[in-house]
């Protein structure tokens, strides 16, 4: 019984997260009213509140479940083979791009930064950088792999190098975030174009 009522719950909480990205992308962050998403969850306030105890929750909670989606498919490309070192770090940088506004949205997101600009001692803006850090480990274990292939030189530190490239990626993000009209494309290749230089040194 007690998996079931958790399974259940677990159920619940995705509903009304679900709900509440759908109503974040189309109607705006500030706009979107908790009694609202309660409502398309078919949910009471009080339900509602036993899950999120804030709006601002569930922003964290839409940006975590984007990155878990990004990060994950991010893993795929890791493990997938590939000729060199560029279109390794080419396909990772495809998902990222591709995959971010899909669940959430630029408006969110742009929350989300703000939040920890104006709070950066809240919890929120505490696991806001542990999501960066997960992210800059993700493609430092990107270059070790690679490294291990054979693609990467012998002689490389592939943390500080991973740093490197995931601090190009996040800054293009920001823009990204920023510039409704650019494309995935687009900020895709301005990414390689700026990595390129340190790729080619990395690459054996």
């Amino acid at each position: 019984m007690a998996g079931l009522r958790e399974r259940k719950k677990a159920a619940t909480r995705k509903r009304i997260l679900d709900c509440a990205a759908q109503m974040f992308r189309e109607d705006g962050y500030e706009a979107s009213r908790i009694e609202d998403i309660a409502e398309a969850a078919e949910l009471s306030v009080a339900t509602f509140y036993n899950y999120f105890g804030s709006k601002a929750d569930l922003l964290l909670a839409a940006v975590l479940e984007e990155t878990a989606m990004v990060m994950e498919a991010v893993e795929a490309c890791i493990r997938a083979p590939v000729a060199t070192l560029e279109e390794g770090f080419g396909a990772i940088v495809a998902t990222y791009f591709r995959t971010s506004f899909q669940y959430s949205s630029r408006e969110v997101w742009r929350m989300a930064v703000a939040r920890t600009m104006l709070d950066p001692e809240a919890e929120f803006s505490r696991r806001y950088i542990e999501i960066d850090r997960e992210l800059s480990d993700q493609l430092c274990r990107f270059l070790a792999e690679m490294q291990g292939r054979g693609l990467v030189r012998a002689d490389v530190g592939t943390e500080p190098a991973g740093r490197l490239l995931f601090n190009n990626v996040n800054m293009n993000f920001i823009e990204f975030m920023r510039a409704s009209a650019m494309t995935a494309e687009e900020i895709r290749s301005k990414v390689m174009a700026e990595s390129a230089p340190l790729l080619s040194r990395l690459a054996a």
